[in-house]
């Protein structure tokens, strides 16, 4: 997430909450599968119905489209309005949403077939111009999604017939499969955007989806409400709540002390430093899951002197990662080794994951093998660099760590301290414009390949690629493009292994831990099957299962 960012992404995927400002105020699959009936089933039940929950945000949205969906905040808000082809169920495998079936005809072609009963919320019909208008647009690198990236292989869009959109891929990709579950595979009204064009997304243009909230306003830097949509098409379920307020709180203390007081329901991730200090309430209920993320430091390896594997080499050896996981993690994350793939990740081929695993370096501290490599680099002597973060607990002091750490070698780290907001947007843009950032990614998706492709593959360091290290290897490109071609889960893992052994020599980041996922709610707020937190649940429309019972 991105994928993240966006996702990005973030991808995408979930940040802890962090630091935000404004100011403005606007109202206005492979085997084919099957959705469950929706035709007259009952109606929710008066019993913890209605009401208002109020949502505590760490920043600002980015924007108030899929498009942009890709980091923690929007995706809490944005993933409630619009909705994808396909959804993930509580075991993180896809499930039909928008297209109540799916089909892989070959290794190239995908086939979508379409529900006939969705409507927006403003109750005309979602059609097939409407899903193909969307996937284009998100396709199309003038719209610079925080998603694009996920159509790099796609060739064609097209109508196979009225209720089918047929993808056409350039070449065999493992990872297509997924993407109609993400937000790149959300679906806007066409007429709403068009009439909408200058202002979409924004806080006085909005969005028109078919999710079971309405966007009603944004107060930038402030709150952000949705509401209840009475014309949801999905009749098996809620939502319940009649409206979700979502409050812009950037001080991790003020939103716990809006968790005691009860003015605040909800939170996703927590200051790691205010962990303990939640777990103490008696008036919550905290839910924790090792989820796809990383926490990372990532070297932007085109600048002088980062392009130098040993300066890398030399500064990941010089972090004490242990006094880290010790000291600020404290249990609420996984120790890393030098590559993103975590045993959670470990979805097929387990075997080999684990043992190939075991065989990667951990750059455990060791300040003389530190000295040693600086001193055989292109700059014996030491420099000067900053280093870019926002004032994340883990981030600011894995930095503050950092700084500290090289001053032995002569390497000299300024510290540029900026909002969540702009660490997001700096971290997809293209110019790449830092020399060091500290940022976090977690897989879009159930398959190591998601953390492998997005974020070192040489075609993504490209405005809205998450490619944060503006890494190139023809090699590794090579094995990265290979697997994805393979339908062998057994085949994929042996060129993945062989990836990720390049990429922990050539350390383009300093990997910090893979941190747990938590989702916090006072108490009386509870929800129904999907409400569970599992490592994909933020994709989706989680709102609709949750109910204010007290």
């Amino acid at each position: 997430m991105r994928g993240l960012l966006k996702r990005w992404t973030v991808g995408p995927i979930m940040a802890s909450l962090v630091l935000a400002a404004g100011c403005a105020s606007q109202t206005p699959a492979d085997a084919p599968q099957s959705a469950p009936k929706t035709e007259g089933a009952e109606q929710p039940k008066a019993a913890g119905m209605g009401g208002t929950l109020t949502f505590g945000l760490g920043y600002d949205i980015v924007a108030v489209d899929p498009a942009f969906a890709y980091d923690p905040s929007t995706d809490a808000v944005v993933d409630q309005i619009t909705e994808g082809l396909l959804k993930y169920d509580k075991n993180s495998q896809l499930a039909p949403s928008l297209a109540e079936r799916w089909e892989a005809k070959d290794p190239v072609t995908y086939l979508y077939y379409l529900r006939k009963d969705v409507t927006f919320s403003d109750g005309s019909p979602m059609t097939i111009d409407d899903v193909i208008f969307s996937m284009e647009r998100t396709r199309d690198p003038k719209t610079a999604s925080y998603l694009g990236w996920m159509y790099e292989n796609v060739d064609k869009i097209e109508k196979a017939d009225e209720w089918t959109v047929k993808v056409t891929l350039k070449k065999p990709d493992a990872l297509w499969r997924y993407v109609m579950g993400t937000p790149a595979g959300h679906v806007i009204s066409k007429k709403y955007y068009e009439a909408h064009k200058d202002n979409f997304g924004k806080p006085d243009g909005g969005v028109l989806g078919t999710g079971p909230f309405k966007y009603v306003s944004w107060k930038t830097g402030s709150e952000i409400v949705i509401e209840k949509n009475t014309n949801y098409w999905d009749k098996t379920g809620g939502p319940y709540l009649d409206k979700v307020v979502y409050k812009v709180i950037p001080e991790g203390t003020t939103r716990v002390t809006g968790l005691k007081t009860g003015q605040i329901n909800m939170l996703i991730g927590l200051p790691l430093d205010l962990v303990e200090v939640v777990e103490g309430m008696d008036n919550v209920n905290i839910q924790k899951v090792d989820g796809l993320r990383n926490d990372v430091i990532a070297f932007n390896t085109q600048r002088k002197p980062f392009n130098d594997v040993k300066v890398r080499q030399a500064m990941n050896y010089a972090l004490d990662k242990q006094k880290i996981m010790d000291q600020i993690v404290r249990g609420m994350g996984m120790p890393a080794r030098a590559v993103p793939v975590s045993p959670t990740l470990w979805t097929f081929a387990k075997d080999k994951w684990e043992v190939a695993y075991k065989e990667l370096p951990d750059y455990a501290y060791n300040l003389d093998k530190a000295k040693q490599l600086l001193a055989e680099s292109s700059v014996p002597n030491g420099f000067s660099a900053k280093i870019l973060t926002d004032n994340d607990t883990l981030k600011m002091n894995s930095v503050l760590a950092l700084q500290a750490a090289v001053k032995p070698l002569g390497i000299n780290l300024e510290i540029e301290k900026v909002t969540g907001e702009e660490l997001t947007t700096r971290g997809f843009g293209g110019a790449r414009d830092y020399d060091i950032i500290a940022n976090d990614w977690g897989s879009d998706f159930p398959d190591p390949s998601g953390n492998l492709v997005p974020i070192f593959h040489s075609a993504y360091v490209g405005e809205g690629g998450a490619n944060y290290a503006n890494y190139r290897n023809p090699e590794l490109d090579k094995l990265l493009d290979e697997q994805s071609k393979l339908i062998d889960d057994n085949q994929r893992a042996d060129l993945m292994i062989q990836a990720e052994k390049i990429i922990a020599e050539e350390t383009p980041w300093i990997m910090l831990d893979h941190p747990k996922q938590i989702m916090v709610t006072t108490k009386g707020v509870e929800g129904v099957d999907g409400y569970s937190e599992t490592p994909l649940w933020t994709w989706n429309a989680y709102m609709k299962d949750i109910k204010i019972v007290k």
